[in-house]
């Protein structure tokens, strides 16, 4: 589950002659919504907004697996070890995809599909929620990146195994926001907002002229409450956590976050990640593999890298926070408790 960012924006469309005009454009992509915030003056926002829904429905038709013809399904239902090639779109994505891999060491995995289904976080409902460490080693069978051969000369992929499958939710919505951008800019706005369940990007100034104003929200059960006030311009941020996605069995939780080296859920006390990127397909990704390594490891890599990041850790009852010095810039107000 990706996390919702709470946007404190200035939302009234102003038409004052003196003031600019903003306009604001809503849908529903990748199972989730979608707001993009634009300065409207001289642009036909019809238009935009019919060139953003094309745009999400040509990504979610080629990276969707809840589509049972997308691109990334029907590599899915390959049962041999052809070299599947993809589109230009999907390819960016996947080579993406590898290199975080391979960075995190193994932390971001686009083949947990298996695992998560058996883990009941998708639309899967098992009798027994919680597998047996013999089912989870069989599964594990099924899964890493590393059993995937990317032929770039060729732009295609040949399983190594038939059972793999490939999942981008925890890449595909960042890679939506960066593309939906692009289309904003092409129309000659650099005064924007773009959000997709979360994940944002902001260029320019808000409709009040100062820098957007994000907050990251704090990790409680069915509420949204603020955290953190960040001021974003000319980047984009990315969140993830583990919240409001899992479930207890006799006492225990299980959270939707898997670690792809045991095939169970993470055990740790880091329950959210917030990564600024000025990608945010990378931002997406990020966030998504510190909150599989943890609050130590997560620091030492966001370090190593000079990567912006925020972490909210749970101590008992209590909330601990912490950041690199490359994210302490960005913010307006500190942690709320």
């Amino acid at each position: 589950m990706r996390l919702s960012i709470l946007s404190f924006l200035l939302l009234l469309l102003i038409s004052c002659a003196e003031e600019p005009e903003y306009t604001k454009i809503t849908g529903s992509t990748m199972g989730t919504t979608y707001s993009v915030i634009v300065q409207s003056e001289g642009v036909n926002t019809k238009s935009l907004y019919q060139d953003i829904e094309q745009e999400l429905k040509d990504i979610n038709q080629l990276m969707s697996t809840y589509i049972p013809d997308s691109e990334i399904n029907t590599f899915n239902q390959l049962k041999d070890s052809s070299c599947f090639k993809f589109s230009d779109r999907t390819w960016e994505v996947l080579v993406a995809a590898k290199q975080i891999y391979l960075e995190t060491n193994g932390a971001f995995d686009i083949t947990l599909g298996p695992l998560i289904s058996r883990w009941g976080f998708n639309v899967e409902e098992y009798d027994i929620k919680v597998p047996s460490d013999s089912e989870i080693q069989q599964l594990l069978q099924q899964v890493g990146t590393d059993k995937l051969d990317y032929n770039h000369n060729s732009q295609c992929i040949s399983k190594q195994t038939p059972a793999i499958t490939i999942n981008l939710s925890a890449i595909a919505k960042g890679y939506g926001v960066d593309q939906v951008a692009t289309i904003v800019e092409q129309y000659g706005v650099y005064n924007y907002l773009v959000e997709i369940g979360g994940e944002t990007v902001a260029k320019g100034v808000n409709p009040a002229g100062a820098v957007w104003r994000i907050a990251i929200e704090k990790p409680v059960d069915l509420k949204q409450q603020q955290m953190l006030i960040i001021g974003l311009a000319d980047t984009s941020i990315a969140t993830s956590g583990d919240y409001r996605n899992y479930f207890e069995v006799d006492g225990l939780r299980f959270s939707h976050t898997i670690d792809p080296k045991t095939g169970h859920p993470v055990t740790h006390n880091l329950t959210s990640v917030s990564v600024i990127h000025e990608s945010n397909m990378y931002a997406d990704a990020y966030a998504t593999a510190l909150t599989v390594m943890g609050k130590e490891k997560a620091i030492a890599f966001a370090n190593k890298h000079r990567l912006p990041i925020f972490l909210i850790n749970h101590l008992g009852d209590e909330l601990q926070t912490d950041e690199t010095e490359w994210f302490t810039p960005f913010i307006i107000n500190g942690a709320l408790n």
